[in-house]
């Protein structure tokens, strides 16, 4: 935002009579440093020092402390401006005027200030996390963009390839509404995964030379909860489609479009609202997002490209669930975990599962994970005859007019060339893994993507979020014979683990 010559002048003019009514600093506690009183020298410039120690010499953490007080109590004259929050810090520390960081573009507060920028040297370190965190989201707007330009281009192929048809009813189109439920159920967890971890975790390991301090451990975990549930509510006035999504188009990559659209806006209220506290929730995630110097650890070379495939990476995997599990010709899409090893000639490993699963399906339908071949597939709908019954559970080919099991659409496309590089592994190793973590059941493990302690798996969530377990929500089998009874004995409808129910479940045993 630019202001007019007048307006900076009145600025300039209420900034200085302000600066004249700043109250008298506390005297400093024996043993602390008293930030007002600091100079820009020693460790405080030296680039080279940890960023928490450059931040401690400055008294920074009671700086962000008394800035926050002064906010809360922050009161204009008849003839003052009224600050931005972040136009209100960097007057307080003596910084740069037009400190905007509401705005989520190119702005001043993109920029890094050098110590003699600000007249306190915690402010510019203040100010400097700030910039931070503001060129992140940035990037993260930019990435957004990047990723709705190569979702769009794939659009075409992936209605053809997942059999996505087009609406018969382009005002009551059910994919619009599944891309919507998909991209809010996601922006939580990609704030929060692209804030702290993409961004936070692995520099912050660096920079210190050890692991996660506990100190910055609680302050992840703050920004973690606040990025995810924050997401989450402000994203619901832009992406949840209510009765009806408001705008339809006909073509899916057009809707894609849309989506998107709705994704960056929500991206530019997050900004917004975090730059504008108003709240105790929103002033911890600041505090915590800059106590103790932790974005000074964090890289400033932000690649938008990279952060835009680690977009699609969390985006993918659901789309492709969603739809799957949402077509009419759908029964419930699950995984078939086997213990046949990965390198198998073609003819044994088809003949494996013969004749469930057609020859020409294998290919398609199979996934190596952990040295073992998992298959993602679905019962057919109609025309297969199944039994229980001694001796054999399967199916009677002379009066079966299809196999049993089916590959997934679209699976023979998911080499990791395109759809932001996602495979059909991503997928096995998501729902196995939540399988595992919830006893070896199915739709028991919850994720708590505020865990951020040693024993939650956060090496894999920050490696590859869409691997971590129950990133998606498959049903998982691992044998023949508990399908074959889920299919003669039970009714998807009444089991959400069909087809993979335990058979205890779908046919309880009489009482003796």
């Amino acid at each position: 935002m630019f202001f007019s010559s007048f307006t900076l002048l009145l600025a300039s003019a209420s900034a200085a009579t302000a600066q004249a009514l700043v109250p008298a600093a506390p005297p400093a506690s024996i043993g602390k440093v008293d930030w007002r009183a600091v100079n820009c020298s020693g460790v405080i410039v030296d680039a080279k020092a940890l960023p928490d120690k450059r931040w401690e010499a400055a008294g920074a953490s009671d700086a962000l402390q008394e800035v926050f007080a002064a906010w809360r109590n922050y009161t204009t004259g008849p003839d003052e401006v009224k600050f931005q929050f972040s136009e209100f810090v960097s007057w307080y520390f003596g910084g740069p005027e037009e400190w905007h960081c509401k705005e989520i573009f190119d702005v001043p507060c993109s920029t890094t200030l050098v110590c003699e920028d600000t007249k306190y040297p915690a402010g510019h370190l203040i100010l400097n996390s700030f910039s931070k965190l503001h060129r992140f989201h940035h990037r993260y707007f930019e990435a957004l963009s990047l990723a709705q330009q190569d979702i769009q281009s794939e659009m075409d192929l992936f209605a053809e390839s997942f059999s996505v048809p087009p609406p018969r009813d382009e005002s009551k189109d059910q994919t619009k509404r599944i891309l919507l439920n998909v991209a809010y159920g996601v922006i939580g967890i990609a704030q929060a995964y692209m804030n702290n971890f993409f961004i936070f975790a692995k520099p912050v390991e660096q920079a210190a030379g050890q692991m996660i301090s506990q100190v910055w451990r609680s302050q992840l975990t703050t920004t973690l909860s606040y990025s995810i549930f924050t997401g989450w509510a402000i994203g619901k006035d832009y992406m949840l489609p209510g009765k009806d999504p408001k705008v339809q188009y006909g073509s899916l990559g057009a809707m894609m479009g849309d989506v998107f659209d709705s994704w960056k806006a929500t991206q530019t209220a997050y900004v917004d609202n975090i730059f504008s506290p108003n709240n105790t929730e929103t002033e911890n995630f600041l505090i915590a997002a800059l106590d103790n110097g932790l974005m000074g650890a964090t890289p400033d070379d932000l690649n938008a490209y990279e952060m835009s495939r680690m977009v699609q990476k969390l985006f993918y995997p659901r789309f492709m669930v969603s739809i799957w599990q949402t077509r009419k010709w759908s029964k419930r899409p699950f995984v078939l975990k086997t213990n046949l090893p990965c390198k198998m000639a073609t003819g044994e490993r088809d003949s494996s599962l013969w004749p469930f699963l057609p020859d020409s399906d294998h290919a398609r339908a199979a996934a190596c994970y952990e040295d073992r071949l998992f298959y993602l597939v679905d019962i057919r709908s109609e025309g297969v005859k199944l039994t229980t019954e001694y001796p054999s559970i399967r199916p009677n080919i002379f009066k079966s007019k299809h196999w049993p099991l089916t590959a997934l659409f679209g699976t023979e496309t998911m080499d990791g060339s395109r759809y932001g590089g996602v495979t059909k592994e991503d997928i096995v190793a998501a729902a196995y893994g939540g399988w595992v973590e919830g006893g070896y059941k199915n739709n028991v493990y919850q994720p708590n993507y505020t865990d951020v302690s040693p024993q939650a798996q956060a090496k894999l969530w920050s490696d590859q979020g869409n691997r971590s377990p129950g990133f998606v929500n498959m049903t998982l089998c691992q044998n023949i014979y508990t399908i074959v009874g889920n299919v003669v004995h039970g009714k998807p409808e009444q089991n959400p683990s069909w087809p993979c129910a335990p058979l205890s479940e779908i046919k309880p045993l009489p009482p003796a």
